[in-house]
């Protein structure tokens, strides 16, 4: 029992220390959904076929970077499972809105729900195995956020197409700034941990 409370205490550190070393991608994630939202608020008079390209573009970028936590997890021997979910589920989403931006409202409702209920899971997966320090709050009130924003997606379609872009900006928005103190705190610790070593081998060779 010991022995497997320490392999999985290791791969819980293993986990987080990846995550610190690539808080630079969740940082541009961020970013992204907070300009997107933003813009969704600048144009209120937008077409379902210029709000799905809109969104195609953020998918794909943000399923790009999510594919490449999931590889180098992978490659670390560590779960990679909740960021290969959240990156092929953007992927898969932003192609449909990118190849179908003439679909209907209704559609395009689905797909953002999907999409948003899908992934949110896949954060809440990653933030319970995150430490305090490393922002586990902040990832985990995004993908719970996520997740209700999924399901709430199907009361906005009744309140038409505005209420719809407002919805997604408003969303947008608050998980982009939650994405990025997740990425400011993950940097924090990379930066502490860095210190620390050094200092330590600092210590050692005198």
């Amino acid at each position: 029992m010991a022995t497997e409370a320490m392999y999985e205490a290791r791969r819980v550190q293993g986990m987080n220390d990846l995550l610190a070393r690539n808080w630079w991608a969740l940082a541009l994630r961020g970013a992204a959904a907070v300009m997107l939202g933003l813009l969704a608020f600048l144009l209120p008079g937008a077409t379902v076929a210029t709000l799905a390209i809109l969104l195609a573009v953020y998918l794909l970028m943000d399923g790009l970077f999510a594919i490449v936590g999931g590889v180098r997890a992978a490659q670390a021997q560590e779960r990679s499972l909740p960021f290969l979910l959240d990156g092929v589920v953007s992927l898969v989403a932003g192609a449909v809105a990118l190849l179908w931006p003439e679909a209907s409202l209704f559609a395009l409702i689905f797909v953002i729900a999907a999409w948003s209920v899908i992934t949110g899971f896949a954060k809440i997966m990653t933030a319970w195995r995150m430490h305090r320090t490393h922002g586990k709050w902040a990832w985990g009130v995004a993908g719970a956020l996520s997740v209700l924003f999924g399901f709430g997606m199907w009361v906005l379609p009744s309140l038409g197409l505005l209420a719809v872009a407002l919805g997604v900006g408003s969303y947008l928005i608050a998980y982009g700034a939650l994405a990025i103190i997740t990425a400011v705190r993950l940097r924090r610790c990379l930066h502490d941990r860095n210190h620390h070593s050094n200092h330590g081998n600092a210590v050692a060779a005198e």
